[in-house]
């Protein structure tokens, strides 16, 4: 079974570089058209700007690819944030997962989920993933495939 986000993670990160293209080009009009009072109009759209950005940012967005094969499971993610670039990767044989968290936040709109391995030294604890990014009947079919191979159902 395989889950990918591709087309969602593609829309958000458009999403990102339209809000910054169209705050610019207002911004740059509200200048040339020399419009009064500018400042209240500005600091108007900033903030709207602003908040838009900062509650995208909390949601934390990653493109994800799950795959899960005869003996392994394997999580990439991908942080959609202008600022990260780069893959990041958990993969473990199905034998030594031993459970997961599932974990929402911001009234729900925040859904992260926390690997856990047996090793030879004990537990080991993978950091939290947020699924956020992905539709609804995916995450469903991802925290169902996580407990169908984890030892704590």
């Amino acid at each position: 079974m395989t889950i990918n986000n591709q087309g969602r993670a593609a829309g958000i990160k458009l999403f990102y570089y339209v809000l910054v293209f169209l705050y610019l080009a207002v911004t740059i009009l509200l200048l040339y058209l020399k419009i009064n009072p500018i400042y209240p109009i500005l600091g108007g759209i900033t903030t709207f700007v602003v908040i838009t950005i900062i509650i995208a940012l909390s949601l934390d967005f990653n493109y994800i690819i799950y795959k899960e094969s005869e003996q392994k499971i394997i999580l990439r993610y991908y942080p959609l944030h202008p600022f990260h670039h780069n893959f990041k990767s958990i993969e473990l044989a199905k034998s030594t997962l031993s459970h997961f968290d599932e974990e929402t936040t911001l009234f729900g709109l925040r859904t992260r989920v926390i690997l856990y391995q047996n090793t030879e030294r004990g537990l080991a604890k993978y950091p939290k993933v947020s699924i956020s990014a992905l539709s609804k009947s995916d995450r469903v079919k991802l925290i169902d495939s996580l407990k169908r191979n984890s030892f704590k159902k």
